[in-house]
């Protein structure tokens, strides 16, 4: 009896083993952590590198960096509705939140964010025809989700305006339902009918070739379009692309299947510039499908987190153009796209002033808040001043010109 007594563990045994394994548990996950972390801010810098290989062949070729025009105003007071689009309402008094996920820090966030993006490094357009079929599951889909009150989307719908918007499905809008948009072929103001985004990667990727495969009458008729692109010329003939069909045509020999990538745009020098850095963009891009361009492949990496709207891995945005009205539901469509993230899933950020002679490339880092580069902290009160701080803390910005 004593000889078994001796051999079993006492409680306070019990409890020092318990807690070192917990102390060691507690270090593997810690140093896992790290290790991840460490991995994603190495992706992010290696991405930076590529891009800033891409605007340095850029500007060998053109003398500027990428003239990326604003897609909304630089100003971090304008409040933003709920489609993330800026509005013409002021709201300066928004610094009184107290610590990082406060209400009225994702208030700030949401207007100093729609003001680091008036430059943005995505470029959007409308889908390929191909999607037709995939876009009515992702409508269904979204209807399901909406309507279904599953726990696991029920925090993600709680806001009812949201729910109103995706519950009401969507279509392409546009090849479909040309006619509905027919009033606003004329206006420029992105916030009117956001067909196109003409971000950072419209100018270092061959534009044509990638943002050239929806229905015709968008090149042909469209100000999102024509008013962004200066009609190209047959280089040996100086002809007019204008002479034979205008943009119609640069569209047809930009998405035949029967020519090579070069031969497509043989017409168009400043697209055949850009095979000069394509091999950087190789593994860099995120797009919502495979494509190859000169030879290189251009595939989005799948480990970041996609959004709630994703289906089968096709990332879309929807959007309400032709008002600001938080409450409408009407006129959603999906644009495709193409862009880059950083380690942790968010679009780099790009500034450049007119007349494009420097810029600067950066990521938000780990917390997914950053400040813009063009306003300075002096001018921030103190209390907005240690709140910016916290933002900009681990920002990556290694990047400028």
């Amino acid at each position: 009896m004593q000889q078994a007594m001796k051999k079993a563990f006492t409680l306070i045994e019990l409890l020092i083993v318990i807690a070192v394994v917990s102390i060691l548990m507690g270090l593997v996950f810690r140093l896992s952590s790290l290790g991840k972390d460490s991995w994603r801010r190495t992706l992010t810098v290696t991405r930076l590198q590529k891009i800033e290989n891409c605007l340095s062949g850029y500007h060998a070729a053109f003398g500027s960096y990428p003239p990326v025009k604003l897609h909304g105003a630089r100003d971090i007071y304008l409040r933003t509705n709920v489609h993330g689009l800026q509005t013409s309402e002021h709201n300066e008094s928004l610094w009184g939140w107290n610590k990082i996920g406060d209400v009225g820090e994702r208030m700030a966030w949401r207007q100093v964010e729609a003001a680091c993006r008036s430059q943005p490094v995505a470029c959007r357009f409308p889908y390929p025809e191909r999607y037709d079929r995939l876009i009515d599951i992702v409508s269904e889909e979204m209807k399901r989700r909406a309507e279904s009150g599953e726990d696991i989307y029920k925090n993600y719908f709680e806001d009812e305006s949201r729910k109103k918007r995706l519950s009401s499905s969507f279509d392409d809008g546009v090849s479909r339902n040309i006619g509905r948009h027919a009033k606003n072929k004329s206006k420029k103001d992105w916030r009117h009918i956001q067909l196109f985004k003409f971000g950072l990667m419209s100018y270092l990727l061959p534009r044509y070739l990638v943002m050239m495969n929806g229905d015709e009458v968008l090149f042909r008729d469209y100000a999102q379009w024509t008013g962004n692109n200066v009609m190209p010329c047959n280089p040996f003939t100086g002809d007019s692309y204008s002479m034979r069909g205008g943009w119609a045509q640069v569209r047809r020999d930009a998405t035949s299947t029967m020519k090579s990538d070069l031969a497509k745009i043989a017409n168009i020098p400043s697209q055949s510039v850009c095979a000069r850095w394509m091999p950087n963009l190789a593994g860099v891009c995120q797009a919502n499908h495979d494509f190859t361009l000169f030879g290189v492949k251009i595939k989005g990496d799948s480990w970041y987190d996609r959004s709630e709207l994703d289906v089968e891995n096709f990332d879309i945005e929807i959007f309400t153009p032709n008002t600001d009205s938080e409450e409408s539901t009407a006129n959603q469509y999906i644009l495709d796209g193409v862009t880059v993230r950083d380690g942790w899933g968010n679009d780099l950020y790009y500034y450049s002033p007119a007349p494009f002679q420097q810029y600067q490339l950066w990521s938000a880092g780990p917390n997914g808040r950053t400040f813009p580069p063009w306003i300075s902290r002096k001018r921030l009160k103190a209390n907005a001043n240690e709140r910016v701080a916290i933002w900009v803390a681990d920002d990556i910005v290694n990047m400028s010109h």
